[in-house]
Order: structure tokens, then sequence, then C-alpha cells
């Protein structure tokens, strides 16, 4: 497993449980507005066993860890991973842009996940802009329709990147993927992403995302507003 990064401590990133996060090198997708770009290109920096070090001294202490990255699901060994982590008695959530559905089944099948989250770039029409080309939005909508069957927690959550998502693409959003458990809309961060050209780019105002909010009304469960 090539690991880009921990985090030791977070108390944002697991639904009311104290997590590490992981951080996995490499992504398959390209999003122009991508504030881990150092991720996106795979360099590798921490050893696993680094990794499995530090989650022995916090067995006891922390109740989950967080596998983000990059993309997790890119790496074959995803699974070994996490058997790892869960043999050591936490629990674990996947963050995912939801490109390997097979893999995010074989996680499922296998009893391996306690949460996952997936990240919808945009609506249909837009999702090969939002991902530099590289996804289409139905093999998304196929890792979302697994999840939903899993009968484990899960969230969708969509970046509110100027460009990228508007008021029409949250509606379009709901609109294909029918009902969800939990939803999160999250303000852009602008300072840095892999694009240049979105660095500096005015974000939404709060009543953006308020009549965002009130598109969704419906189609989850429960909507989340995040980083505003």
């Amino acid at each position: 497993m090539k690991i880009g990064g921990i985090i030791p401590l977070s108390l944002l990133d697991y639904p009311q449980k104290p997590t590490i996060v992981v951080f996995t090198s490499g992504c398959n997708l390209r999003c122009p507005f991508c504030h881990n770009g150092e991720l996106v290109t795979g360099s590798e920096g921490i050893d696993e066993d680094e990794v499995f070090q530090l989650l022995n001294r916090k067995i006891g202490k922390l109740d989950a860890v967080c596998i983000s990255g990059g993309e997790p699901t890119i790496h074959d060994d995803l699974d070994e991973f996490i058997e790892g982590i869960r043999a050591l008695g936490f629990s674990v959530k996947l963050d995912t842009n939801g490109s390997r559905p097979e893999m995010l089944e074989r996680l499922l099948t296998r009893e391996l996940l306690n949460y996952v989250a997936i990240d919808i770039k945009s609506s249909p029409n837009c999702y090969r802009d939002a991902t530099g080309g590289k996804l289409d939005f139905a093999v998304v909508a196929e890792a979302v329709a697994k999840v939903k069957v899993s009968k484990i927690p899960y969230e969708l959550r969509t970046t509110a990147v100027p460009g990228i998502v508007d008021l029409e693409d949250i509606a379009m959003i709901a609109q294909e993927l029918g009902t969800v458990e939990r939803f999160a809309l999250q303000q852009f961060r602008s300072k840095k992403t892999l694009d240049p050209s979105f660095r500096g780019t005015r974000t939404y105002p709060q009543s953006w995302f308020e009549k965002a909010r009130e598109l969704l009304q419906g189609k989850a469960a429960e909507v989340l507003v995040r980083g505003i």
C-alpha cells in the first residue's frame, strides 16, 4: 500500500468517532479543483509498517481509521490493508471517488467497511470536465447503488466549485441518484488546487448552500453543510 500521509487525530472525518486518517498515494482522476495535488501523482512517503505501529499505540484510545486519498480503491491490496486494521479492533471508513465499483463491492461483500463516503463531483453533463476527462457519472452511480444496498452507513458529498457545480447540477444529482441516506455539501477551498486557474476562485456564499439544501430536501434523509 502506498501511503502519502497520516493525520494522527481527527474529530471531523468519521461521524461521532475520533479517528486516524490515512491518505493513500495516487489517484486515477485529475479533478482541476483538487486540493490534495501532492497525493494525486502517487509519491510514496510513509511505510505501511509505520502506520501499523501508530495504530497499535492507539488501541483503546481511538475508535476508527478513515482511509482517504488520493484514491484508495486503485490499490489492489486495499482489502489486505483494511483486514490488518480491522484485526486491531478499529472501525474503518472509506473515502472514495466511486470510480472502481468492483473494488467497493469486494470490500462490502467481505464486510470490511463500517462507513463509506462517495464524492459526487458534479451532474452527468459535467462529470468528465469535473474529473479531468477521466470518469463518467454512470460509473459513480453504480458505486452509489452498491453502497445503498449494503446496509452500512454512508454519505454522498459534493464540493461546491463554481464553474463545476451550480444549483442545476445539484438538482440533477438528486434526480439521478434517488433517495439517499446522507448528503454533504462542502465549501470549495480555492487556496491550493491542482489546476492553478482555480486558485483564488470566489466561493459560493451561504445563501447558495441554503438553496442547494432545499433542492436536496426529500432526496436525502440528512443534508449537511460543511466548511462555511
